[in-house]
């Protein structure tokens, strides 16, 4: 029974995605989280920076951005490869799995709970 709500679900999934406008070629790994102040941020940065060169041995990735709002000190940053097929094999990689443990060490150096970080994916087009 459960096998078979699986496979209606991946077929509705599959049907819904054929009939999209929006077609999906880059894909972004998404974070946005809040960070205590600018000395945080700065801190934030340098980490970040760090984990930025040892990520781009990612096949297909070529953007990492970083976004802060002083008023509310959010913190965003978006990690973007060239295909939905380069991103997907990144998550399954051993480099992802490595540097994961760097993210975790850096949240934990600035005073920052992964939990309180929000994470998800996002296709991104240049207009």
């Amino acid at each position: 029974m459960l096998a078979n709500s699986l496979v209606r679900g991946a077929a509705r999934s599959t049907l819904y995605r054929s009939f999209s406008t929006v077609p999906v070629t880059n894909v972004a790994s998404y974070l946005k989280l809040n960070v205590k102040d600018e000395p945080t941020a700065a801190k934030l940065d340098e980490h970040m920076k760090s984990m930025s060169k040892k990520m781009k041995a990612s096949p297909g990735l070529f953007r990492v951005t970083r976004q802060v709002c002083k008023a509310e000190w959010a913190y965003e940053l978006s990690f973007v490869w060239d295909s939905k097929e380069n991103y997907g094999a990144w998550k399954e990689s051993d480099l992802q799995k490595e540097v994961h443990a760097i993210y975790q060490s850096a949240l934990e150096d600035c005073g920052i709970k992964e939990a309180d970080v929000y994470a998800g994916a996002r296709v991104v087009d240049d207009f």
